[in-house]
C-alpha cells in the first residue's frame, strides 16, 4: 500500500513539473543551467513534491527526466515560433544535462542533432557539421556501449545456458549411471531369480528320477525276491524228483514197468533244470550284449516246421492240437538261426503250457517286401488286455502257482530286438492269446 503511495505522488510531480517548467513561447532566452545551480534546477518548491526518504540517486534521476522532458517540449515549442536561437540554447541545455547527469539506459544523442540543425538554420554551417560530427560520434560511441552491453547479455546468457547444459549433460550422465546401476543390479536379481529356479528344478527332477529309481528297485526287489522263491521253487521240485525216484531205483523191490516210469520222470526233472538255467544263461548273455547277434541266411519256413513237429514229438499233450499256418514256398531271410530256434521254441512252449483244450497254431509269412513274421496262437486262458506289456517284463508270472520262471516272453523280447524286430499281443484276437513277432529279412 505505501508503494502504491509513492508511485502516484511520484507521478503527480512529474506531471506539475511539465505543466510548470515550460517557459511562455514570447519569453525570455531560456536559462542555461550553471554550475552552482541545486540538483532541482533552482526551481523552489518541486522538491516538496518529492518523498524526502527516497535516496539521492532515484531523485537525481528523476528530475533529470523531467528536467530533459521540459526542455524538449521547450525546444518544440522555440523551433514552432521560429525562435531558433532560443531552440538552440534549449539543444545546448539538453546536451549539458545529460553530459552532467548521465541515466543509464537513457540516451541523449539527439540533443547533437537538435544543436546541428538549429545552427544549419542559423547559417554557422562550420560549426553545424561540428555538431553534426559530434553527433554521429556520440552515437557511434552509444552504439558500441550498446553493442557491447549486448554482447556482454550474450556471453552472459551463453554461459548461463552452457552451465545449463553442463548441468543437464552432468545430470544425464549420472542419471545414465544410474539407470546402468539399476539394469545390472535388475539382471543381477534376474539372475540369481533364474539360478533358484533352475536349481529348484533340477532338485525336483532329481526328486522324480530319485523317487522313480526307488520305485524301480523296490520293483526290483520284488521280482528278485519272487524270482527267487520262483527258481528255488523250479530248482527244488525237478531235484527232489531225481533225488526221490533215484533211491526208488536204487532198491530191489522195483517192478520192470515202475523202473521205466522212473526213469522217465527222472529225465523229464533233467530236462526242467536245463532249460531253466539255458534261461538264464541266454538273458544274462543277452542283457549284457553289445555288438549284434552273427546272421545267416535262413529258410524260415523250414525252421518253423522243424520247431512244430520237435513241438508235438516232445511234447503231445491230449486235447491240444498242433495246427501249421506255415506256407509251402521258402522264406529266406539274413537272421540268426539259434536265437530264431530258442524264440520260436519260447514262444510254442509258453502256448503249450497254458492250452488245457484246443490248438496251438504256428504262422509265418512276408510282412512287406523288408520283414517277415512269426505268430503263434493258443485257445488257452489268455492274458488281460492291461498285462499286454507287463508280461514281457523280467521274472513276470501272472500265475504265481503255475509252473516255470517268468523269463519266456522276456527272453523272446531281448532276441526279438536284438534281431532289430517288435514282439507284441494281438489285442484282436479274444479267443486265447497270439503273439506276434516282426523282424527284418536283412
Amino acid at each position: 500500500m505505501t508503494g502504491r503511495i509513492r508511485h502516484t505522488l511520484a507521478a503527480a510531480a512529474l506531471l506539475l513539473l511539465t505543466l510548470t517548467a515550460g517557459p511562455h513561447p514570447c519569453a525570455a532566452q531560456p536559462r542555461i543551467p550553471r554550475d552552482g545551480d541545486d540538483a532541482f534546477g533552482g526551481n523552489p518548491g518541486m522538491h516538496l513534491f518529492l518523498p524526502s526518504q527516497f535516496i539521492e540517486s532515484i531523485r537525481r534521476d528523476r528530475l533529470t527526466m523531467a528536467r530533459t522532458r521540459s526542455y524538449r517540449e521547450d525546444y518544440r515549442k522555440a523551433v514552432e515560433c521560429g525562435d531558433y536561437a532560443r531552440a538552440l540554447a534549449y539543444a545546448d541545455s539538453l546536451i549539458r544535462l545529460a553530459e552532467q547527469h548521465p541515466i543509464p539506459g537513457v540516451s541523449f544523442t539527439g540533443g547533437y542533432q537538435k544543436r546541428a540543425r538549429m545552427l544549419h538554420l542559423l547559417h554557422r554551417d562550420a560549426e553545424a557539421c561540428v555538431a553534426f560530427e559530434r553527433a554521429v560520434q556520440v552515437q557511434d560511441s552509444v552504439m558500441h556501449l550498446q553493442q557491447s552491453q549486448t554482447m556482454r547479455e550474450m556471453q552472459a546468457s551463453y554461459e548461463l545456458d552452457r552451465l545449463e547444459l553442463d548441468k543437464a549433460l552432468l545430470s544425464a550422465h549420472h542419471h545414465k549411471k544410474a539407470l546402468i546401476s539399476l539394469a545390472l543390479l535388475l539382471a543381477a536379481i534376474g539372475a540369481g531369480i533364474a539360478f533358484i529356479y533352475t536349481g529348484n528344478r533340477r532338485t525336483q527332477r532329481l526328486q522324480r528320477e530319485l523317487l522313480q529309481q526307488m520305485q524301480h528297485v523296490r520293483e526290483s526287489e520284488e521280482k528278485k525276491a519272487a524270482f527267487i522263491n520262483s527258481i528255488c521253487h523250479e530248482v527244488r521240485t525237478p531235484l527232489n524228483s531225481i533225488a526221490g525216484f533215484s533211491e526208488l531205483l536204487c532198491t530191489e523191490e522195483v517192478l520192470p514197468e515202475a523202473h521205466a516210469q522212473y526213469c522217465e520222470i527222472i529225465q523229464e526233472s533233467r530236462r526242467q533244470l536245463r532249460y531253466l538255467f539255458d534261461d538264464l544263461l541266454e538273458v544274462s548273455y543277452l542283457e549284457n550284449l553289445t555288438e549284434p547277434l552273427p546272421h545267416d541266411y535262413l529258410d524260415i519256413c523250414a525252421l518253423c516246421r522243424t520247431q512244430l513237429r520237435v513241438m508235438k514229438i516232445r511234447f503231445p499233450k491230449a486235447g491240444v492240437i498242433y495246427a501249421d499256418g506255415i506256407p509251402t514256398e521258402p522264406l529266406a531271410a539274413l537272421s540268426s538261426e539259434k536265437y530264431l530256434t530258442i524264440l520260436i521254441a519260447a514262444l510254442l512252449g509258453n502256448a503249450h503250457k497254458f492250452t488245457r483244450q484246443g490248438q496251438v497254431r504256428l504262422e509265418c509269412g512276408r510282412q512287406d517286401e523288408e520283414h517277415f513274421h512269426i505268430t503263434v496262437t493258443d485257445t488257452g486262458c489268455g492274458i488281460p488286455p492291461d498285462q499286454y506289456d507287463y508280461v514281457f517284463e523280467r521274472f513276470t508270472k501272472l500265475d504265481t502257482f503255475s509252473q516255470g520262471n517268468g523269463l519266456g516272453l522276456y527272453l523272446c523280447r531281448l532276441i526279438v530286438r536284438h534281431l532289430g524286430g517288435e514282439i507284441h499281443i494281438d489285442p484282436d484276437y479274444t479267443d486265447g492269446t497270439r503273439v506276434v513277432a516282426t523282424l527284418p529279412r536283412k
